[in-house]
């Protein structure tokens, strides 16, 4: 369409000059009105950065969200104004949750179902504290942003079915960034859809849909994703840069039970749900225990002496002896605190995975936590399996689900297949 009209404007030609006029901003794939305006302008004071003069000065967001617009599109030139967030602030000002969903295709669309669910289930949970916090109705508060057209659609009925109105002028605004141009909330959730199945490079094909997002919310904004595709973007990309800032700190990570995979859930039998420590730990005894051949756990946090106490390694040596093999996913970057001998934790790990014949393959970055054996049993949910304070404040809000069939071999597969191409 752009080389027809391009053609009969007498523009264009040949095809080769197109790259030309699409860097100028005239074409309608895409175009904008401001790069056009910006070839036209003779003023350029800024030699690192586009034609015309900025304002610098930000006051609408707390310090920690626009400094993320800084380093993406500023080059730094930004000058925060409002201020850090409080620090007994409800949420973090840049915040995530991570969810172990899938990316499904849905015509020339893209949807996540359990991102959809999630969220909305978060925001119910989440209403009464944010209204009586900001004094307005839920739906004026948070505003969500996706870049497909199919999520929009799967949120706003997840949203529906939790009471949250979605319609008129009184609804929520929902929809992709486009939505969010010249307005702003207090918080912005965004759900980027993208999962270990499919790479999520549509996003950093413009810098500018990461930018609106953030830059609009006031307080806080929130990523409900799988951080791990976040996390593994490609250096220097605006979902690598976005991840840096949202990894910063292990406070900016939200505390919420993350609803079920509805596409998980066609084996036999029923989804078994695991709630607190001690029914993760005697799930997974009895698993290791069992007669299981090939065992993956993906633990960002290992802690040596919670497993020996626990006694998960001696039924890892266990499951070893009988043939079993077993392939522990940890975090090296989590596990640097000191433990016995002068071990950092991760090193006193690895010391006595060696001993008893586990593998122990280090990533940084990681957030899954995931139990996969063999081909047709997968455990996925909140819970450090290998670290996890069996008392503390957090012992009993860990929920995970279990899931059983021969249909998860191709997820299962998805799942090791990422991990290892994280580690190659």
């Amino acid at each position: 369409m752009d080389v027809s009209n391009l053609r009969h404007s007498g523009l264009l030609s040949t095809e080769a000059g197109i790259d030309t006029l699409i860097d100028r901003g005239i074409c309608s794939t895409n175009g904008s009105a401001m790069r056009l305006a910006q070839q036209a302008c003779r003023v350029s004071p800024y030699p690192d950065l586009e034609k015309g003069l900025y304002l610098f000065e930000h006051r609408r967001c707390y310090d920690e969200i626009i400094s993320f617009s800084n380093a993406l599109c500023y080059k730094g030139k930004l000058r925060p104004l409002r201020g850090k967030a409080p620090t007994n602030a409800s949420l973090p000002a840049l915040g995530y949750l991570h969810i172990d969903g899938r990316a499904l295709t849905a015509g020339s669309s893209r949807c996540n179902p359990l991102e959809a669910q999630t969220i909305a289930a978060w925001l119910a949970a989440n209403r009464a504290g944010l209204e009586a916090r900001y004094g307005r109705p839920l739906e004026k508060i948070v505003a969500i942003v996706t870049p497909f057209g199919r999520q929009v659609r799967e949120i706003r009925e997840a949203c529906a079915n939790r009471k949250i109105v979605v319609e008129g002028r009184e609804g929520m605004t929902i929809g992709t960034v486009h939505v969010l141009q010249g307005a702003e909330r207090p918080v912005v959730i965004f759900s980027p859809v993208y999962s270990k199945h499919v790479d999520g490079g549509f996003i950093d094909g413009s810098p500018s849909m990461l930018n609106v997002m953030v830059s609009r919310a006031k307080d806080s904004c929130l990523v409900f994703g799988d951080m791990d595709v976040m996390a593994t973007a490609r250096t220097g990309s605006p979902r690598a840069i976005v991840a840096d800032f949202l990894l910063a700190s292990e406070g900016n990570a939200l505390e919420f039970a993350v609803e079920q995979r509805e596409d998980l859930k066609q084996g036999v039998g029923q989804i078994q749900m695991l709630r607190d420590a001690a029914g993760h730990d005697a799930f997974l005894l009895d698993a290791l225990s069992g007669a299981g051949r090939r065992y993956t756990i993906v633990s960002p946090w290992v802690i040596a002496s919670t497993m020996e106490r626990v006694g998960l390694l001696a039924a890892f040596e266990a499951a070893v002896v009988r043939g079993a093999e077993i392939d522990v996913f940890a975090d090296p970057l989590l596990n640097m605190g000191k433990a016995a001998d002068g071990l950092t934790q991760i090193d006193a790990v690895e010391k006595a995975f060696s001993r008893i014949g586990v593998r122990l393959h280090k990533l940084p970055k990681l957030h899954s936590k995931i139990v996969a054996i063999d081909s047709d049993l997968l455990c996925i949910g909140s819970y450090n399996w290998l670290s996890a304070d069996r008392y503390g404040q957090y012992a009993r809000h860990e929920t995970s689900f279990v899931y059983r069939g021969q249909h998860l071999e191709e997820e299962i597969s998805t799942i090791v297949g990422s991990l290892r191409r994280r580690e190659a």
